[in-house]
């Protein structure tokens, strides 16, 4: 899926943030080229380590609050009818991949608070695609249907 957002996509009108915690970026590593380009198009690195996945959804929740206030302003539904309405991708789309969600995310130093609540902020908003382990157990307080309620499945 996110080689089918880059060929779709203008250049440089994507960015990832990419967590591994548990493969420490190895399921992802061939798409670090990318960062010999544009290191914003993979935010740098693959994150591993529970306090960069809490400090990259921060980043990620303030992003959405900016774009909310800043482009969408209660005018457009979603950044997809702005970039329309300006004729052009005019803001990046963002995509946040997390391998092995959702137990990898909490396998590591367990299921921070912050983590937690800024997870639901970002599912809070349409999601347009989401590969989940239905079978593995979902942190406390996530509801998978809530998920795929705002998802394609």
């Amino acid at each position: 899926m996110m080689l089918r957002f880059l060929t779709g996509l203008p250049p440089g009108k994507v960015r990832f943030t990419i967590i591994d915690p548990v493969g420490l970026g190895e399921n992802f590593a061939a798409f670090m080229h990318l960062a010999d380009f544009d290191e914003k198009l993979v935010t740098a690195q693959i994150w591993t380590e529970p306090r960069q996945i809490e400090a990259r959804l921060t980043d990620l929740t303030d992003h959405i609050a900016s774009v909310i206030q800043k482009y969408l302003r209660n005018q457009y539904k979603s950044i997809e009818e702005y970039n329309r309405a300006a004729g052009e991708v005019a803001e990046p789309y963002r995509v946040l991949v997390v391998a092995n969600f959702p137990d990898e995310l909490h396998a590591r130093g367990g299921q921070a608070a912050g983590q937690h609540r800024q997870q639901r902020a970002i599912v809070r908003r349409p999601v347009r695609l989401v590969g989940v382990d239905a079978k593995a157990v979902m942190p406390r307080d996530f509801d998978l249907k809530d998920l795929e309620a705002r998802a394609s499945c």
